[in-house]
């Protein structure tokens, strides 16, 4: 079997998934996430907002994704493709044998604080779909803003500050869009405003670069597969604050010829958008199932 993992971004993290991990993780992965996020990891029931804050929300969703995949990976095949849609990335690196969890949780820290500092005053992230890739490009210039991700031919996410945004809002509705969503992210992540964050997260990167991948990891930039640990890291300092090519890098993926592939969330939205490319190679989401046994039998019977 031909196996492709996807791993998430942020965004679709709520209260279920924080308590899941809670419940589930070892003593040394709660001793790791009391020290990055004491006061959350220690609350008794911690808010929908404070879990989308950068600082909680990147070293949260990363122990959620990697705790999930120390408990698949011993019964799946190898993977042959594993991207990672933004945060995500670093998921994927990590499954590859680029660095530990404990170091991963510690280095989501550092990226969300060289993130956060790059940003002064309210900014995000906001998803137009259904105008033509020109019209929105056009009304973000237009707004002060730029776009940040392209996950298909119109389906565009625009980064920027939050005046911008709300600008952008009611332009992209008056013109017709389908769907317009403010993304549950404080930073406008993939684009320029955050080149210093780049630059800061390649020299905590640098320790990591020796040695080869287990497997392909693909760039969400471009759809470029690293297959060295050093390429890796590379594209995961480069796409803090350059665009991302979500529809390339998908692209890429089915080039290697998945029989059956997984997005690991939280959410389903990289599930999706697999779905909507129509490509007859079935996906599902983690957040489908109630156990990872359920992944396990649902992947093991497409083999």
């Amino acid at each position: 079997m031909r196996l492709a993992i996807l791993f998430s971004g942020q965004g679709n993290q709520q209260p279920a998934h924080f308590d899941a991990l809670r419940q589930g993780a070892s003593p040394e992965l709660g001793a790791t996430l009391a020290e990055a996020i004491p006061e959350t990891w220690r609350a008794a029931e911690p808010s929908l907002a404070e879990l989308q804050a950068n600082r909680v929300a990147q070293p949260l969703i990363f122990a959620y994704q990697m705790h999930l995949w120390r408990q698949l990976q011993p019964a799946l095949p190898r993977p042959v493709a594993v991207a990672g849609y933004s945060l995500g990335e670093m998921a994927a690196c990590c499954a590859a044998g680029a660095f530990s969890l404990e170091a991963g949780v510690a280095l989501c820290v550092q990226r969300a604080a060289l993130m956060d500092a790059c940003v002064d005053g309210p900014a995000g992230l906001l998803a137009v779909l259904g105008l033509r890739a020109d019209v929105v490009a056009e009304l973000a210039a237009r707004c002060g803003l730029m776009v940040a991700i392209r996950n298909g031919p119109d389906h565009l996410v625009l980064g920027g500050h939050a005046a911008g945004l709300v600008e952008a809002e009611q332009l992209a509705q008056a013109a017709g869009a389908s769907r317009v969503v403010r993304l549950g992210v404080g930073t406008p992540s993939h684009t320029p405003l955050l080149a210093a964050a780049s630059s800061g997260f390649a020299t905590l990167l640098a320790p990591y670069r020796s040695g080869r991948l287990a497997f392909p990891v693909f760039s969400a930039i471009d759809g470029r597969a690293a297959r060295t640990v050093a390429d890796g890291m590379d594209a995961l300092a480069r796409q803090i604050s350059t665009p991302l090519d979500w529809d390339a890098c998908l692209g890429a993926v089915l080039e290697m010829q998945p029989d059956v592939v997984l997005e690991i969330g939280p959410g389903n939205a990289l599930a999706r958008m697999w779905g909507e490319r129509d490509n007859g190679v079935p996906v599902r989401a983690s957040d489908d199932f109630r156990s990872a046994a359920g992944i396990i039998d649902w992947v093991c019977a497409r083999g």
